[in-house]
């Protein structure tokens, strides 16, 4: 458990020094927020120590049995590596949730004006394979990671494939209103 607070201090500095960085002048994506910042947290946490994330926060869902399984499956798992922030999924993230916040009102993968989602972030990050993640509701970046950890109403447990598969090295996250989307990434090069 100790090791919870240096990953988290490491990610965040690393991410302070990717955004100290960007030299867009000005025209990029403005930084993370608080709470998108604690969901690439908290998803890197469940990622690289997954036993340590279930017994923290799934602990309590699994015995009250509300869990979805999620708790048994984190144990059961081998950590894989922390995933890197990409300006690409994180734009791409950024503006689907704006999208579904200003233009739909509807949670959904394709964007409101028809586009797949596979087009909208490969309009942001070139090759390699991809997967996303979008949600509703959730008020934090801690609920919006527990929820797709814990998948309710998903036979697939899709999001918490996405979240936890080692196949993936590049995230973005983004939030506009109640709407939050995740990105993933392995092979692109923004």
């Amino acid at each position: 458990m100790k090791r919870r607070p240096i990953l988290v201090s490491l990610l965040s500095l690393l991410l302070l020094l990717v955004a100290a960085c960007d030299d867009d002048g000005g025209g990029g994506p403005s930084p993370m927020t608080a709470e998108e910042q604690a969901a690439f947290d908290y998803t890197n946490y469940a990622r690289t120590d997954p036993q340590g994330f279930a017994e923290e926060f799934l602990y309590q869902a699994h015995q009250n049995g509300s869990d979805n399984g999620a708790y048994a499956d984190l144990m059961a798992r081998q950590p894989v590596p922390a995933l890197e922030l990409s300006p690409g999924l994180f734009a791409a993230a950024r503006a689907h949730s704006r999208d579904m916040n200003e233009n739909c009102q509807n949670l959904q993968h394709d964007s409101c004006d028809g586009t797949s989602w596979s087009d909208r972030i490969r309009s942001y990050y070139d090759g390699g394979t991809i997967a996303e993640n979008a949600a509703w509701g959730y008020p934090t970046g801690l609920d919006v990671v527990l929820g797709w950890i814990i998948d309710h109403n998903v036979p697939s447990l899709g999001h918490r494939k996405n979240l936890l598969s080692g196949s993936y090295t590049h995230m973005g996250i983004g939030q506009a209103g109640p709407f939050w989307t995740q990105d993933f990434g392995a092979g692109g090069t923004n």
